[in-house]
């Protein structure tokens, strides 16, 4: 039931759409929701997984594996946006893209896919399917997994068992346990990646965000004292690599919490991933937390190390990442993590180009984190709000 199926039958796996512009002052919210409703392909049931602009065109290609995880990623981000009671209709037409989706893919292969799907699908509140979710996932509880996939397991568990499905919790308890003893190191503020092999002493910024949405969704379902502590731990841990303009590095050192390379630094990681731990450490008071989503969302309307804002109206679109102008990144990225932490004052030494690429789970991760708040940010530059207004002067 999925994407090698309709490459099977030489289905087309790209698809070329109208761009849409927004008026000035469109917010965020309302830019992520244009875009996606021009780029979703109602024959795959599917978001894509990156998209650039050609002239007067948005260019989607499906063609791989991720296009899944984005659009949970994205009716994620979608339901959470349709929930206003003045838009029932967006609700269930949002609805109906779920049940697409599932007829069409069934269910995901990946044990993390399978986590945030359960998300999702407490979110939307039907207890058969939340059970049948549940079983998924604990179908994948003593695969070996890297931390994403088990976060994305342990928020999903946690969210079912608000719901009250009563086989959540125990598999909740039992994931839970599993991060913190195989990923977490004691003397650490966040997780390895993985247990083995040179991701065991570094961390993505990603994996590291969603470790902390795991702690927070876990602890405060289950008032879990542990995790909450290491939560607000992580979350100072966090905020102290921020860099010099709101930035957020790419990998980290586990051991030390330092910075190995700052690059990319990825769009969705500032308007967005990291408000999915900033905005519950806000809501606890955490110390600094609202600086840190000002200067973040900062970076995004321009004050970049390229001055250049990085998500637009006319075209709506987000692009996806400053990164080095290196030859084999990929290569490279891996030197540097042999090599160790770097230093924060080097951030704005390397030349960097605009990744002009846009990928769908980054305007899904807007929605969720900004549609039940108020905005602090435009895409034009910070806007002041009582609980960010002290901290940016």
């Amino acid at each position: 039931m999925g994407l090698e199926r309709d490459l099977a039958r030489g289905r087309a796996l790209q698809r070329t759409t109208p761009v849409v512009e927004a008026a000035p002052e469109t917010g965020p919210c309302e830019l992520a929701a244009a875009f996606l409703g021009a780029v979703y392909s109602p024959e795959l049931a599917l978001y894509p997984y990156s998209t650039r602009l050609d002239g007067d065109s948005y260019v989607s290609t499906f063609a791989d594996a991720r296009a899944k995880r984005y659009t949970i990623n994205s009716l994620l981000g979608l339901r959470e946006a349709a929930l206003s009671p003045e838009a029932p209709s967006v609700l269930a037409a949002v609805d109906d893209q779920i049940d697409a989706f599932r007829s069409r893919r069934g269910t995901p292969d990946n044990p993390g896919d399978r986590g945030l799907l359960l998300v999702l699908l407490a979110h939307r509140g039907d207890r058969d399917e939340i059970t049948r979710g549940v079983s998924d996932v604990a179908a994948c509880a003593d695969a070996r997994l890297n931390v994403q996939e088990l976060a994305w397991m342990l928020w999903g568990a946690s969210a079912a068992a608000r719901t009250g499905a009563a086989s959540a919790e125990p598999l909740a308890r039992s994931l839970a346990a599993s991060l913190l003893t195989r990923h977490l190191d004691p003397r650490a503020a966040l997780a390895r990646h993985a247990q083995k092999g040179y991701r065991r002493g570094v961390v993505s910024f990603g994996s590291s965000v969603y470790f902390l949405r795991a702690l927070y969704e876990y602890g405060s379902t289950f008032q879990h004292d542990r995790s909450l502590d290491l939560f607000d731990r992580g979350v100072q841990a966090m905020i102290d690599i921020q860099g010099p303009l709101g930035e957020w590095p790419w990998l980290i050192d586990v051991a030390s919490g330092a910075v190995v390379d700052p690059y990319p630094i990825f769009a969705v990681h500032q308007d967005s991933m990291a408000m999915l731990f900033l905005h519950p450490a806000l809501d606890r008071d955490a110390p600094r937390a609202a600086e840190a989503i000002a200067r973040s969302v900062a970076w995004m309307a321009g004050e970049n190390e390229v001055a250049t804002p990085m998500i637009r109206r006319e075209p709506v679109v987000a692009y996806r990442s400053l990164e080095r102008r290196d030859r084999a990144p990929r290569m490279r990225r891996y030197m540097r993590a042999l090599r160790g932490p770097a230093k924060v004052k080097g951030w704005r030494h390397a030349v960097v180009r605009i990744n002009r690429e846009c990928r769908s789970y980054h305007l899904g991760w807007i929605l969720y984190v900004w549609s039940s708040r108020a905005p602090v940010w435009s895409v034009d530059g910070v806007e002041r709000r009582p609980d960010v207004a002290e901290a940016v002067g």
